[in-house]
């Protein structure tokens, strides 16, 4: 017990101290705007640390470091993401229908934010605007396991929809499809999973071993707290991802 406590003690300190030691993980954000009359537009923002062996430890670009990027280097990074995108995700349109985007390349700050002050971290922003095919019903996107890419890299799925976000989002890994946004109620075809809470984590440890350490069932006071700690370290770690990077 004591042993499973100090593995669970320490999987704890390291998923709070791991973000501390590099910059986090960029995403690949896909984010669709759906206006009257069948128009739509789709966006995407590209990290430029994405095209790195290991974006994990890769540096930002950022805004000072663009002022100094001569003008080949900036159209190089541009076709990089041109051709980066068209190998990370595929777009998806119900009834089938080949969706091949031309996008427009900027660069941004995250989020399609104007570049401001120095530090700002430099985003490649690609955008498309189009007129869906008649009939079309629904919209999805599929994370593709790309081969060259040593670190996989998660896709997040947002929409807007008549000037509206759409609740719902999502983050998908290489080979995973997101839900399909339906195209006459833009809403979500299949239901959200529940949320992670303490006592799911718990419920969960007690169903796959009924005397496991997380549920407090077979020894003293005298661990109960600390796990109840660890468990808890976990949950709001996974809360915060949640909330920076949905589900």
């Amino acid at each position: 017990m004591k042993n499973a406590l100090s593995n669970l003690t320490i999987f704890a300190f390291l998923a709070f101290a791991a973000p501390s030691l590099a910059h986090p993980l960029p995403d690949i954000a896909v984010r669709a705007s759906f206006e009257q009359n069948e128009e739509w537009t789709l966006q995407v923002e590209i990290d430029p640390r994405s095209f790195q062996p290991d974006p994990n430890v890769a540096p930002y670009l950022t805004n000072a470091d663009l002022g100094v990027t001569p003008v080949d280097q900036q159209e190089k990074l541009k076709a990089m993401a041109r051709e980066y995108i068209k190998k990370a995700v595929e777009v998806v349109l119900e009834p089938a229908a080949e969706v091949k985007p031309e996008f427009v390349w900027e660069f941004t700050a995250m989020e399609n934010a104007p570049l401001k002050i120095p530090e700002d971290p430099v985003m490649l922003t690609g955008t498309w605007r189009s007129k869906l095919p008649a009939g079309t019903t629904g919209y999805s996107i599929k994370a593709l396991k790309m081969e060259t890419q040593s670190v996989p890299l998660s896709v997040l799925f947002q929409n807007t929809a008549l000037g509206k976000k759409v609740d719902r989002e999502q983050i998908r890994f290489p080979g995973e499809t997101s839900y399909i946004l339906d195209l006459k109620t833009y809403l979500p075809r299949t239901a959200a999973p529940p949320p992670i809470t303490a006592d799911s984590v718990q419920t969960a440890a007690a169903d796959s071993d009924p005397m496991c350490a997380l549920c407090g069932t077979s020894g003293g006071d005298t661990y109960i707290l600390p796990v109840a700690a660890s468990v808890a370290g976990i949950v709001a770690l996974v809360t915060y991802m949640r909330k920076k990077r949905p589900a």
